[in-house]
Protein backbone atom coordinates (compact mmCIF):
# COMPACT_ATOMS: atom_id res chain seq x y z
CA UNK A 1 0.00 0.00 0.00
CA UNK A 2 2.84 2.33 0.78
CA UNK A 3 4.25 2.08 -2.77
CA UNK A 4 0.88 2.92 -4.36
CA UNK A 5 0.58 6.02 -2.16
CA UNK A 6 4.09 7.16 -3.11
CA UNK A 7 3.34 6.61 -6.81
CA UNK A 8 0.14 8.63 -6.48
CA UNK A 9 2.02 11.50 -4.86
CA UNK A 10 4.68 11.38 -7.58
CA UNK A 11 2.06 11.48 -10.35
CA UNK A 12 0.20 14.36 -8.70
CA UNK A 13 3.48 16.24 -8.21
CA UNK A 14 4.46 15.73 -11.85
CA UNK A 15 1.10 16.99 -13.08
CA UNK A 16 1.19 19.99 -10.77
CA UNK A 17 4.77 20.78 -11.79
CA UNK A 18 3.83 20.58 -15.46
CA UNK A 19 0.92 22.95 -14.95
CA UNK A 20 3.06 25.46 -13.09
CA UNK A 21 5.78 25.21 -15.74
CA UNK A 22 3.32 25.82 -18.58
CA UNK A 23 1.71 28.74 -16.76
CA UNK A 24 5.05 30.37 -15.91
CA UNK A 25 6.31 29.91 -19.48
CA UNK A 26 3.21 31.56 -20.88
CA UNK A 27 3.19 34.38 -18.35
CA UNK A 28 6.86 35.23 -18.86
CA UNK A 29 6.73 35.06 -22.66
CA UNK A 30 6.78 38.45 -24.41
CA UNK A 31 3.25 38.36 -25.83
CA UNK A 32 0.26 40.65 -25.82
CA UNK A 33 -2.65 40.02 -23.49
CA UNK A 34 -4.81 38.67 -26.30
CA UNK A 35 -2.11 36.24 -27.47
CA UNK A 36 -1.46 35.14 -23.89
CA UNK A 37 -5.16 34.43 -23.30
CA UNK A 38 -5.34 32.46 -26.55
CA UNK A 39 -2.27 30.45 -25.58
CA UNK A 40 -3.69 29.79 -22.11
CA UNK A 41 -7.01 28.69 -23.62
CA UNK A 42 -5.20 26.42 -26.10
CA UNK A 43 -3.11 24.86 -23.33
CA UNK A 44 -6.22 24.42 -21.18
CA UNK A 45 -7.95 22.58 -24.05
CA UNK A 46 -4.90 20.35 -24.57
CA UNK A 47 -4.76 19.55 -20.86
CA UNK A 48 -8.51 18.87 -20.84
CA UNK A 49 -8.15 16.51 -23.79
CA UNK A 50 -5.26 14.75 -22.06
CA UNK A 51 -7.31 14.47 -18.86
CA UNK A 52 -10.15 12.86 -20.85
CA UNK A 53 -7.69 10.43 -22.41
CA UNK A 54 -6.36 9.51 -18.98
CA UNK A 55 -9.91 9.09 -17.67
CA UNK A 56 -10.77 6.79 -20.58
CA UNK A 57 -7.61 4.75 -19.97
CA UNK A 58 -8.42 4.46 -16.28
CA UNK A 59 -12.00 3.41 -17.01
CA UNK A 60 -10.77 0.81 -19.49
CA UNK A 61 -8.31 -0.56 -16.96
CA UNK A 62 -11.00 -0.62 -14.27
CA UNK A 63 -13.42 -2.44 -16.61
CA UNK A 64 -10.69 -4.97 -17.41
CA UNK A 65 -10.08 -5.57 -13.71
CA UNK A 66 -13.82 -5.87 -13.09
CA UNK A 67 -14.24 -8.38 -15.93
CA UNK A 68 -11.34 -10.50 -14.72
CA UNK A 69 -12.71 -10.39 -11.18
CA UNK A 70 -16.10 -11.65 -12.38
CA UNK A 71 -14.43 -14.47 -14.31
CA UNK A 72 -12.37 -15.40 -11.26
CA UNK A 73 -15.43 -15.35 -8.97
CA UNK A 74 -17.46 -17.43 -11.42
CA UNK A 75 -14.63 -19.94 -11.74
CA UNK A 76 -14.35 -20.12 -7.96
CA UNK A 77 -18.09 -20.72 -7.62
CA UNK A 78 -17.88 -23.49 -10.21
CA UNK A 79 -15.03 -25.15 -8.32
CA UNK A 80 -16.98 -24.90 -5.08
CA UNK A 81 -20.01 -26.57 -6.68
CA UNK A 82 -17.81 -29.34 -8.11
CA UNK A 83 -16.20 -29.77 -4.70
CA UNK A 84 -19.60 -30.02 -3.02
CA UNK A 85 -20.70 -32.68 -5.53
CA UNK A 86 -17.46 -34.59 -4.96
CA UNK A 87 -17.91 -34.49 -1.19
CA UNK A 88 -21.53 -35.60 -1.54
CA UNK A 89 -20.49 -38.51 -3.78
CA UNK A 90 -17.74 -39.48 -1.35
CA UNK A 91 -20.17 -39.35 1.58
CA UNK A 92 -22.55 -41.63 -0.30
CA UNK A 93 -19.72 -44.01 -1.17
CA UNK A 94 -18.54 -44.14 2.45
CA UNK A 95 -22.12 -44.76 3.61
CA UNK A 96 -22.53 -47.60 1.11
CA UNK A 97 -19.21 -49.15 2.09
CA UNK A 98 -20.07 -48.97 5.80
CA UNK A 99 -23.46 -50.57 5.26
CA UNK A 100 -22.21 -53.42 3.09
CA UNK A 101 -23.67 -52.25 -0.19
CA UNK A 102 -20.35 -52.59 -1.97
CA UNK A 103 -18.91 -55.91 -0.83
CA UNK A 104 -17.39 -58.62 -3.00
CA UNK A 105 -19.89 -61.22 -1.81
CA UNK A 106 -22.90 -59.18 -2.91
CA UNK A 107 -21.31 -58.56 -6.30
CA UNK A 108 -20.48 -62.26 -6.76
CA UNK A 109 -23.94 -63.34 -5.65
CA UNK A 110 -25.56 -60.95 -8.10
CA UNK A 111 -23.42 -62.23 -10.96
CA UNK A 112 -24.12 -65.87 -9.96
CA UNK A 113 -27.85 -65.24 -10.27
CA UNK A 114 -27.47 -64.04 -13.83
CA UNK A 115 -25.21 -66.85 -15.10
CA UNK A 116 -26.69 -70.30 -15.43
CA UNK A 117 -25.13 -73.46 -16.80
CA UNK A 118 -28.51 -75.04 -17.55
CA UNK A 119 -29.34 -74.41 -21.24
CA UNK A 120 -33.00 -75.42 -20.78
CA UNK A 121 -33.56 -72.59 -18.34
CA UNK A 122 -33.60 -70.04 -21.15
CA UNK A 123 -36.27 -71.98 -23.03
Amino acid sequence: MMNNNKKGIKVKSAIFGSLVGVAMGLLLAPKSGKELRQDLAGQAHKMGDRALDLKDMAQGAWQNIEDKTHVTVDTGKSWIQKGKRLVSNLELLVYEIRHGALTKTSTIAASDDKVSDDPTEEI
